[in-house]
């Protein structure tokens, strides 16, 4: 049965069940003998012909949904448990919900940073639709609504999540980030091939890729070694027998490698920069530092409040120069070098011998 938005609704006859597939990827299974809905562990994923299995009826699908016929996708995800579902798909749902308050840029962008920091982003989500229905009953304004979020994050995280600082977040975020972890290579035949490293994801950190850019390409730029045999043995293409390999630092979906004895070098010029940074001392790369790079236009592009012709005037009037606080960069390397020694230390005690840093 066509639904919306290229959703469709089909029976699973063998198991009597009920899928709800989007461009013939599953998503949503409904179990009658239980009566319970729950979001595919691998959503989206996954793809069925749909024109293999029969239709729902009209009827049937209503009965499912407990009396309403889906208008939308929200309507599926309020049938599963909240510990089912992603954090955007949470999202959307504290937007419908509460949309007098998520419209709110501010406080959007507030709980999005709440949610993305929760381990628990479920139980996150239980406590602010508390929030917002409290807020709603008493009238309050934005300004009591984020003072109020920011004191349940930190009683739920244990920290001050919303400091200005230059991010690193540890796991793999899907986002626009580098991922950054220990690998060793299984097979030579091609490097950049992901079955062929093996990737310690326990220890992965990700940084935003214009942080990357403004903070660590001076060194990465001096460490990075074309002739290393991982970097070396990057396929790019495979045409009429004939194989060519990636060369440089590739910034899109391509692992770059580093050996331990490379990092550690590396990390030792940036603990030389904290301390110029700290008293004024001028080294190879405090003059880098203050080049203004990163892509401007990545971040723009989805500025809600920006039109293209403002984008375009932005960029060609942006500044040169790198205006961050000399603090701000200290924190950042402080933290960036404890996670990079953890890195090594860990990585070779479990056998890896490269750190990789791959872009978004």
């Amino acid at each position: 049965m066509k639904l919306f938005d290229d959703f469709e609704a089909v029976k699973f006859p063998e198991e009597n069940l009920i899928f709800i597939t989007k461009n013939e990827y599953l998503y949503y299974i409904y179990d009658p003998a239980y009566n319970s809905w729950k979001r595919h562990k691998n959503a989206g994923n996954d793809r069925l012909t749909v024109s293999n299995y029969p239709d729902v009826s009209r009827e049937e699908l209503i009965k499912a949904l407990g009396g309403v016929f889906p208008q939308k996708e929200t309507d599926f995800m309020r049938c599963c448990n909240p510990s089912q579902l992603r954090r955007w798909n949470l999202l959307a749902l504290l937007r419908e919900d509460y949309s007098a308050y998520m419209n709110n840029k501010e406080i959007y962008d507030t709980v999005t940073h709440f949610l993305s920091e929760s381990n628990g982003c479920y139980k996150s989500y239980l406590k602010l639709k508390e929030l917002f229905a409290a807020a709603d009953s008493s009238k309050l304004d934005a300004e009591h609504i984020l003072i109020q979020i920011k004191e349940l994050c930190f009683s739920i995280i244990g920290r001050d999540i919303f400091k200005k600082e230059i991010r690193i977040i540890d796991g793999h975020d899907c986002s626009s980030y580098f991922w950054i972890q220990p690998v060793r290579i299984i097979d030579f035949t091609d490097t950049n091939e992901i079955d062929n490293v093996a990737e310690m994801n326990s220890a992965e950190i990700s940084i935003e890729e214009d942080d990357v850019d403004q903070y660590l390409v001076p060194f990465l730029d001096k460490y990075y070694d074309d002739e290393l045999e991982a970097n070396k043995k990057r396929v790019e293409s495979y045409w009429n027998g004939e194989l060519s390999y990636i060369s440089g630092f590739a910034w899109y979906l391509t692992y770059n490698f580093y050996s331990f004895d490379a990092i550690e070098n590396m990390l030792k010029d940036i603990k030389d920069t904290m301390e110029a940074l700290s008293v004024g001392r001028e080294n190879e790369f405090t003059a880098k530092l203050k080049e203004k790079r990163g892509s401007a236009t990545h971040k723009l592009l989805y500025a809600k409040d920006f039109t293209e012709e403002q984008i375009e005037e932005y960029n060609a009037n942006r500044p040169k120069e790198d205006d961050t606080e000399k603090e701000l960069i200290i924190d950042f390397y402080c933290r960036f070098i404890y996670r990079m020694e953890y890195m090594l230390k860990v990585g070779r005690e479990k056998g890896y011998d490269l750190i990789s840093f791959m872009g978004p």
